[in-house]
């Protein structure tokens, strides 16, 4: 029989941020710069699944209500900010930085780490996207949740994994 290890996140954002990316880091509220607790994920990202758009019999996940909402995954955590369509890269970097998103930076990584909203790089659908466009000029529909907020100094050429990235495994 298999156990199941649960993992706990620190106080210390730092310490929270070097957490291994296997056991997860949760999830963080940038509206409220706040924690979103591990029962509560799947009902603020609308993840529990109902009968209301059944697949042979087996319930799926019905679309998304919420459309205020986006979610970007930054170094093993999930972050829930307020933003639209119309807003622009700049715009988003900055919610995500007022936030929290900071709290990402890997102390012990090979980049010198995310020090302003302009440090911040958005991807959707393999696109880095501009800070001075608007996410809709990517196509990116409201209420997305499947986007990406990287250190930009880890898209730069040459750039290296940090030491505890899997990628050297």
């Amino acid at each position: 029989m298999a156990s199941m290890e649960v993992a706990t996140v620190p106080d210390d954002k730092n310490a929270a941020a070097a957490a291994p990316v296997s056991l997860g880091k949760g999830a963080w509220d940038c509206d409220n710069n706040c924690e979103i607790p591990p029962d509560k994920e799947a009902e603020v990202f609308e993840e529990i699944a109902t009968m209301d758009f059944p697949y042979e019999g087996i319930p799926t996940i019905p679309p998304r209500k919420n459309m205020t909402h986006m979610a970007f995954f930054c170094n093993g955590c999930r972050y829930r900010v307020e933003a639209y369509p119309d807003w622009t890269g700049k715009q988003v970097a900055e919610a995500l930085w007022r936030g929290g998103i900071e709290r990402a930076n890997n102390p012990n990584g090979n980049t010198p780490g995310m020090k302003g909203a302009g440090d911040v790089a958005l991807i959707y659908a393999g696109q880095v996207m501009d800070h001075g466009k608007k996410l809709q000029d990517y196509n990116v529909p409201p209420g997305c949740k499947v986007m990406i907020a990287i250190e930009k100094a880890k898209l730069k050429p040459g750039a290296k994994p940090d030491p505890d990235s899997a990628y050297w495994n």
